[in-house]
């Protein structure tokens, strides 16, 4: 049987600093319309559970999708990359730095990491560990996953068999949802690509 599994980034923040793990931000008020479009968009859609990033972020932005009535689950697996000493930096002065690390990854060279942080290969492993176990909580019916920029990247690039140096392609803005449907040979073909709240599915 087929299962839709749908991932987003988390919505907007006013934050000008690289985020990552170890710093994070609440919702702006256009985050937060961001989120609410979405709980309005796919309210019919009968999710059986949505999983979450820890960070604030992220929590806030599932939280309005879920409401009351879906089951919210926080899993460690869907964090942002780890940036290490990156993260706090003002954007424009950790940007030069940003596109060095997408020319190694594009590269092909998955193990490189920052000074203090995380491989990509490490971060899409913890990320397709976390998907099956939320496969193992939930084998049918649809899921929602909200998570990071940069590690939705590479997992949809893994996930669809693309090479490291397509993951641009499937680059996400904040508040981007694609649609997924999983097929029972682990394969899977996509309905929707990074796609927002008013956008025709």
């Amino acid at each position: 049987m087929c299962q839709q599994v749908f991932f987003l980034r988390h919505a907007e923040v006013d934050q000008p600093i690289l985020l990552g793990q170890r710093y994070d931000a609440p919702l702006s008020a256009e985050g937060r319309k961001q989120a609410q479009a979405w709980a309005e968009r796919l309210r019919d859609i009968p999710f059986q559970a949505i999983f979450t990033s820890p960070a604030q972020r992220a929590r806030e932005t599932a939280a309005l999708l879920a409401g009351e009535k879906i089951s919210l689950l926080a899993f460690p697996h869907f964090l942002e990359v780890s940036w290490g000493q990156w993260e706090g930096m003002p954007r424009e002065t950790a940007e030069p730095l940003l596109q060095l690390q997408a020319q190694k990854w594009a590269e092909g060279a998955w193990d490189w990491s920052p000074p203090g942080g995380e491989a990509l290969s490490s971060a899409l492993k913890r990320a397709l560990e976390g998907l099956q176990l939320a496969y193992s909580l939930y084998p049918t019916g649809n899921l929602l996953i909200v998570t990071h920029g940069r590690l939705l990247q590479a997992l949809l690039c893994h996930l669809l068999g693309y090479p490291p140096a397509e993951q641009r392609r499937f680059y996400h803005r904040r508040g981007q949802l694609t649609w997924a449907v999983r097929l029972p040979q682990g394969l899977y073909y996509l309905r929707a690509l990074a796609v927002n709240a008013d956008t025709p599915l």
